[in-house]
């Protein structure tokens, strides 16, 4: 694939600029001459936990940057280090070290879906510095972000409602930005079969008292990765602006990202018509997670977005803020990946393929009030803020729905089906509302309480529909034996958009109400040493529209989903660092009795580092264990459990003066044939075979 000229020269403009930029120097010395530069640290941020792999604290949306040991909540926050030791390209690489998380669709796929906490969630539910609306629909690049927050469970108090209303929980990124000393990197990947990417990160500041700041980001890569045969290309440019005044404060963040396939799809199968799933109880085994299911195509999505944010001190203890964003996203080609419907147990399938044609759009504002005061003994950190998010959709494709015969082992190429003609938006939503949230503590903050509530409005003005719900929250940190023992608990809602009746049933035209999913959670937190344990159980209660006997469509069913989760990040020992968890969920369709399909019982992700007695050079790994799972809503087939081993390692040294740090990963170690999922009720993907990824990057 053809390189495009303007990223190249941007990157060649970069590189020129690197070369005549003095080297840093270096602020923290862990083990001479090996430097930890502060690019890796924010004054605005938390500060990085020991590990250096999580934050200790993160941002909870109307609460403000909390630390861990006193947020209400179950939340990681994840650094960009973490990211660096797996070398990542999307968000999809790191959040496989959660264990609340399970990607819906195949690795490397140009669409990400994962579930999070026994609920789905896309790539354009994502929160982008607090607000959604603004991250790329599609697959998110990691490249231009400096943590990933991970807040599990519905919280439409905390982050309001997303575009498509997942109630999963919040997965929150946070743009880089310009740094006190000035940042030149270029890093450079290579990946099988044979992908290449060049990344180069830029930060300076500027003016006698650097109170302007820019970061820039670039990323131009191409070559064999997904499906055996398939190319990709990913190209990625960010820019951050900020400027930090005595009582008031600016950004400006503004993306394009754009991803194409051409030659390969990834396979999604269906194995309803057969007694059970290849690898269970039978002879065949699952295929190859590169398997190249439909050669001779091609797809690609386009994204960009901006937001703009200010904030101003009014006083010592009162602040105002206000932020405005949006994005746009287009997709064309094949986006779905194929669609098999296996019928034969020596794999002979009916393949489907869709030529799609999607659009999308989105537009967020929020403007709001903070401020700190005393009520006789007790403190308050009081927030109020008014948002509205507007988002319009419209797909249409061409298919081959089940057209020709294939086999899962040994692929044919059919005809890829004509462009569709595009028809303009037939989806339409407007979420507005107004929240209000008080942290009490007392005691000197051993107890921590925190109320509030946000009365949203959902609009779809296609259908003519308008409901409007007041969702509220009550948590509580408690600390009886000093800071390093939290007990927490809380009531939260997420909230989704009701529909009306369509034609067919007996209550034609109602217009039903907006779903409200209760959780229930209560757990602790301790930091023992160097480590911070996360130990909650909740129970999460999701409405559900279903035909009762008078043939009306009514919110009567429900999904609980109870479990219990583990998580930890931190320092063994000097020298050996941890990062991951363990999750026990079970989700039950309560008017049904099944169990839900695409939730597996138990999720394992640990993950060890070591620095070994050579300086600079870190080794580490994590064990990936996923339990059985059901395929399909009616509880016909069970996927089997599975187990991956990953390896890293990292080793960091000088060339001269300058710092240079050399990764390399090796995902799936055993080259293990697998099941890793679901995709939509019936269909299961192939997990990916033998990967690795080697990268240099050059601090200058």
């Amino acid at each position: 694939m053809r390189p495009n000229p303007f990223v190249l020269a941007l990157l060649a403009g970069s590189t020129a600029a690197m070369a005549q930029t003095p080297a840093s120097s270096a602020e923290d010395t862990v083990l001479a001459p090996v430097v930890v530069r502060s690019k890796y640290e924010r004054e605005d941020l938390p500060a990085r936990a020991p590990g250096n792999k999580a934050a200790s604290g993160a941002r909870l949306g109307i609460l403000g940057a909390t630390a861990i040991m006193e947020a209400p909540v179950h939340v990681n926050a994840y650094t960009r280090e973490l990211a660096e030791d797996w070398s990542a390209l999307t968000l999809q690489d790191v959040l496989e070290n959660d264990s609340a998380v399970v990607f819906t669709t195949n690795k490397n796929h140009l669409l990400q879906n994962f579930n999070l906490r026994g609920l789905d969630m896309g790539a354009m539910d994502i929160a982008t510095n607090g607000l959604y609306g603004i991250a790329p629909a599609n697959s998110v690049p990691v490249e231009m972000f400096e943590r990933i927050e991970v807040l599990r469970g519905p919280n439409v108090l905390l982050s309001g409602m997303p575009p498509l209303s997942s109630v999963a929980g919040t997965v929150n990124m946070v743009t880089k930005r310009a740094l006190a000393q000035p940042v030149t990197d270029l890093t450079l990947t290579y990946g099988s079969e044979s992908y290449l990417q060049g990344h180069v990160d830029v930060g300076r500041r500027f003016g006698d008292q650097q109170r302007l700041g820019l970061r820039f980001n670039g990323v131009y890569g191409s070559g064999d990765m997904g499906a055996k045969g398939e190319e990709q290309s990913r190209r990625v440019g960010a820019l951050a602006l900020d400027y930090l005044g005595d009582s008031a404060r600016f950004s400006l963040d503004l993306y394009s990202s754009v991803n194409k396939i051409d030659n390969g799809s990834p396979g999604m199968f269906n194995f309803l018509g057969n007694a059970s799933i290849p690898g269970v109880g039978r002879l065949l085994s699952p295929p190859s997670g590169d398997t190249n299911m439909f050669r001779g195509t091609h797809g690609e999505y386009d994204n960009s977005g901006v937001l703009a944010r200010a904030e101003v001190d009014f006083s010592r203890d009162w602040q105002g803020y206000f932020a405005v964003g949006g994005s746009e996203a287009e997709g064309q080609g094949l986006l779905f990946g194929t669609r098999a419907y296996v019928t034969g147990e020596d794999g002979t399938t009916r393949g489907a393929i869709y030529n799609v044609h999607t659009k999308s759009e989105r537009r967020t504002a929020e403007a709001g009030v903070i401020g700190t005061f005393d009520t006789g003994g007790v403190k308050h950190r009081l927030q109020l803020s008014a948002n509205v998010l507007k988002h319009k959709e419209g797909t249409v494709n061409t298919a081959c729905n089940y057209c020709y015969t294939t086999n899962l082992y040994d692929p044919v190429v059919p005809v890829f089906p004509a462009a569709p003609t595009w028809k303009g938006y037939t989806t339409q939503n407007e979420y507005r509302s107004l929240a209000v949230a008080d942290t009490l503590g007392f005691a000197d903050d051993t107890v921590l309480l925190t109320v509030g509530g946000r009365h949203q409005t959902v609009e779809m003005p296609l259908s003519g529909y308008s409901e409007a719900r007041f969702s509220p929250m009550v948590a509580a940190v408690v600390r009886p034996w000093g800071e390093q023992v939290s007990l927490f608990g809380n009531y939260t809602e997420g909230l989704e958009p009701g529909q009306v009746v369509g034609v067919g049933y007996a209550n034609a035209g109602e217009a039903l109400p907006p779903k409200q999913t209760q959780q229930v959670e209560f757990g602790t937190k301790l930091q023992s040493g160097a480590l911070t344990h996360t130990l909650s159980a909740f129970q999460i209660q999701r409405p559900s529209f279903i035909s009762n006997s008078a043939n009306q469509l009514v919110d009567d069913g429900e999904q609980r989903l109870r479990g219990v989760e583990w998580s930890l990040y931190g320092q063994l020992t000097k020298d050996l660092s941890l990062l991951g968890g363990i999750s026990h969920i079970r989700s039950e369709q309560r008017n049904t009795g099944k169990n839900t399909f695409g939730t597996p019982e138990w999720r394992v992700r640990l993950g060890l580092d070591w620095q070994t007695p050579v300086q600079g050079l870190k080794v580490g790994g994590r064990v990936i264990h996923t339990g059985t799972q059901w395929a399909d809503s009616g509880n016909k087939l069970r996927m089997p459990s599975w187990n991956r081993l990953d390896l890293n390692a990292s080793y960091a040294t000088q060339i001269g003066a300058t710092p240079v740090r050399f990764n390399a990963s090796v995902e799936n170690v055993a080259d293990k044939k697998y099941w890793i999922g679901t995709f939509g009720d019936g269909f299961v993907m192939a997990g990916a075979p033998r990967t690795f990824k080697l990268s240099a990057t050059v601090s200058f």
